[in-house]
């Protein structure tokens, strides 16, 4: 899978050459985004027209959202990355209708990915956000850093507000308490993963073979058998060696450096995406410490796109 994502990335790489291509991709991304919050919400009420997006064997419920996805973590990662997309994108110039427009497409998003109920995205979006946020205080060509503070306060202060509802925080606090265990399990779990590690330290036990491998080391008394590791980063390495580490190290100091270097550029359009494009992979990056979105196909092709909007935008800069 790994080969088919070079494969992607390299295509768009070399076929997206012109920003009427870069806001096509963009425009994409955004709708399918768009189309997974609200069937999102709807599927949340009790309504699904696609019997084929219902996974009653996951036992989910109406709890938390899932849209087309069964796990819930899976669309908050989904969800976290194209959120930053669109706010990136909202700096590129639009105006009037088109800027409200955009905006409240952002809120429907962020609706979605706060409804999925995932502590781990929240991380994620806590770090993005504060990559982005910083970026743009410190940046000479963002003129309107008091309106950003200004925003932010206002926006802190209505979370806050909302959490302490306490409709809300019955429901968080509940989702909270049947998730201890789960996030002991995977704590569990990791120490039977660094064991399988620890005998398989150069090539590990092979691409793809993480769930049968696990069975030898699967610690006693976990709830449930871990197919995967719930950590995007110690499942890589199981799988493929400690070789991997520097590979990993060296691939995300190329994107950032690459990424802050474009943020330099005169073109609005390409620093709202690259931005957006950073901010997002910052997150999902984030959140995979404690899940397995990397390992979701249509969530590594999300991340395999905007690593790819970020170094493109150099390659259609300078031709």
């Amino acid at each position: 899978m790994f080969a088919n994502y070079l494969i992607i990335f390299y295509l768009f790489i070399h076929t997206v050459r012109t920003r009427l291509q870069l806001r096509q991709t963009v425009y994409v991304v955004i709708g399918v985004a768009i189309f997974l919050s609200v069937f999102g919400f709807v599927k949340l009420l009790g309504v699904n027209p696609f019997s084929w997006w219902d996974y009653p064997e996951l036992n989910q419920g109406n709890v938390r959202m899932t849209s087309t996805f069964g796990n819930p973590n899976h669309l908050a990662g989904y969800m976290e990355m194209t959120f930053f997309l669109m706010l990136g994108f909202l700096m590129t110039g639009y105006k009037g209708g088109q800027l409200f427009l955009l905006t409240y497409l952002s809120l429907v998003m962020l609706g979605a990915l706060i409804l999925s109920v995932s502590r781990g995205s929240w991380f994620g979006l806590l770090t993005g956000m504060t990559l982005m946020m910083l970026n743009l205080l410190t940046s000479r060509r963002f003129k309107h850093k008091k309106s950003l503070l200004l925003l932010t306060v206002v926006a802190s202060a209505l979370i806050f507000i909302v959490l302490n509802s306490t409709p809300v925080v019955e429901r968080i606090r509940t989702i909270v308490e049947r998730e201890e265990m789960t996030i002991y399990d995977r704590m569990t779990a990791w120490e039977g993963v660094i064991d399988m590690i620890e005998d398989h330290p150069l090539l590990g036990i092979g691409p793809g073979t993480f769930g049968i491998a696990f069975v030898q080391y699967q610690p006693p008394g976990l709830s449930s058998y871990f197919n995967m590791a719930h950590n995007d980063y110690l499942h890589f390495i199981s799988e493929t060696g400690l070789l991997l580490i520097p590979v990993m190290i060296w691939m995300v100091i190329v994107f950032f450096r690459k990424s802050f270097k474009k943020l330099k550029t005169r073109s609005r359009l390409i620093r709202g995406i690259t931005l957006g494009a950073m901010s997002g992979i910052t997150a999902i990056l984030v959140h995979s410490i404690s899940d397995f979105n990397l390992h979701i196909p249509a969530n590594a092709m999300l991340f395999t796109v905007l690593g790819a909007l970020a170094i493109v935008s150099v390659h259609s800069h300078q031709h």
